[in-house]
């Protein structure tokens, strides 16, 4: 599978697809050599003097609980290092002291028994990856001085429902709870400025999403995945964002920034204002059969309608000059698409797996035809297969005809097949040439046998 395309929420985007593979890094363990002045340990936790103090380094993977002092053997406990008590399966309860000012990477990152910790006041961020596999937590105290989820800091979490993201976050980063279970009502606090792209990747669970007036950015795909998500709510007086019939819009109503992958409904209306539908906007949504666009529309993001599996018809407006990347990709209902003579470009993976598509009209306008854009699908080990039957219509000097001749893909001609006088006058040059042969055979036999008379 290539996260090129999204395929079947792969992991990515190029944003296109949809875009890097998704990951979570857990950081090799430093070795302590113990004869090192600058380290020591209390047979629980190893420490690394550093100005100012200690860090903890490394925890007793059989320890389960434990509770930090603000000083040890006359050190202030000031920070503590990236991957400290990564993988410490059996540590079940953590509390920092307020003394620590700093955390690294990934600090908790693969604790699958972890269920409370305590982070220190002054702490301004959860960093990267900080809780990510941490899939027994259950209590997180947070202190006011933080205003920053890094990214994937509670990813793959198994149960987030009990947690609510505390009101001084201005700031959640790209993939910061992807891949986790969260309750079915999420209130973004207010005072939140920002979130990152992919932030909720296929969060399961979220059936209401609610943005607070203070939020003025949403990073692309930020609810990518989200099947149990029915609706979006904006608060009141936001100034970027508004939402009509549970849809997520700009503000302005431009652009359709994302419809709900859960929403029920089988045929939708786009509104005359929209002009822009951003990347994967209707994503995976398995219900929509029937979408409707308008005159005013002139752009269609990456993935825009991928996976979109019951969807069967689609009429691309004339304002529309590209189909860009996997924009029917994994559209397994798709029987028809109308696609206008003001489109320039496909991208590639536009009709992946649409494989109850038996045809399709491009017009000579189409310059340029993306790898695997028509006629193909994909296997789990990302090698393409033919769809038996699948025709393109086109013009006989297109590129249309250079795609399907590179491909092997049947072609109709609309102007009829400009190779056929050619093949008719190949035709008529070898029956004149067979008959020139015929008749040079009969006269060589009709001499030999004259020559035979004459001498016998």
């Amino acid at each position: 599978m290539k996260f090129l395309y999204i395929k079947k929420a792969a992991v990515i985007f190029t944003a296109a697809c949809m875009a890097a593979s998704f990951s979570i890094s857990v950081y090799a363990e430093e070795t302590t050599d113990e004869s090192d002045e600058n380290t020591f340990t209390d047979e629980v936790l190893t420490y690394k003097k550093v100005d100012g103090g200690v860090y903890i380094t490394d925890c007793d993977d059989n320890v389960s609980s434990v509770n930090i002092s603000k000083e040890v053997d006359g050190y202030a406990v000031i920070g503590v290092e990236t991957n400290a008590f990564a993988e410490c399966e059996k540590l079940k309860e953590v509390i920092l002291p307020d003394s620590v000012k700093y955390m690294g990477e990934s600090v908790f990152t693969g604790c699958t028994g972890l269920k409370k910790v305590k982070i220190p006041d002054g702490i301004t961020e959860i960093p990267k990856q900080t809780f990510a596999l941490c899939v027994e937590l259950e209590e997180i105290e947070i202190p006011q001085s933080v205003t920053t989820i890094g990214e994937y800091a509670f990813s793959y979490c198994n149960d987030l429902s009990w947690f609510d993201i505390p009101e001084t976050i201005t700031d959640i980063s790209d993939y910061a709870f992807a891949y986790s279970i969260m309750g079915e009502t999420l209130e973004l606090p207010e005072g939140l400025e920002s979130l990152g792209s992919l932030s909720f990747y296929y969060s399961q669970g979220l059936k209401t999403v609610t943005l607070p007036l203070t939020l003025n950015s949403v990073g692309s795909l930020a609810f990518l995945g989200c099947a149990d998500l029915t609706e979006y709510k904006v608060a009141d007086g936001n100034t970027t964002y508004t939402a009509e019939n549970g849809i997520l819009y700009t503000a302005d109503m431009t652009n359709l920034v994302s419809y709900p992958a859960g929403k029920t409904d089988e045929v939708f209306n786009l509104p005359e204002t929209v002009q822009y539908i951003s990347d994967g906007a209707f994503f995976a949504n398995t219900y929509v059969s029937e979408i409707n666009l308008t005159d005013s529309l002139i752009s269609l993001g990456t993935a825009a309608f991928s996976n979109c599996t019951s969807l069967k018809y689609m009429e691309i407006p004339a304002g529309v000059t590209e189909l860009p990347d996997s924009l029917f990709c994994d559209c397994t209902s798709l029987r028809e698409v109308v696609i206008p003579d003001t489109v320039t470009t496909i991208g590639p993976y536009a009709f992946l797996e649409c494989t109850l598509l038996t045809n399709v009209t491009i017009s000579d306008n189409v310059t340029e035809i993306g790898d695997h854009a028509f006629g193909f699908t994909d296997d789990d080990e990302g090698n393409f297969h033919k769809i038996d039957g699948f025709t393109i219509k086109a013009n006989f000097d297109s590129q249309a005809k250079k795609y399907a001749k590179e491909n092997k893909i049947s072609i109709e001609y609309l102007d009829g097949n400009k190779d056929m006088p050619y093949i008719i006058a190949l035709i008529g040059v070898g029956a004149v040439a067979a008959a020139v042969i015929v008749v040079l055979i009969i006269l060589r036999m009709k001499k030999r046998k004259k020559e035979k008379d004459y001498y016998s």
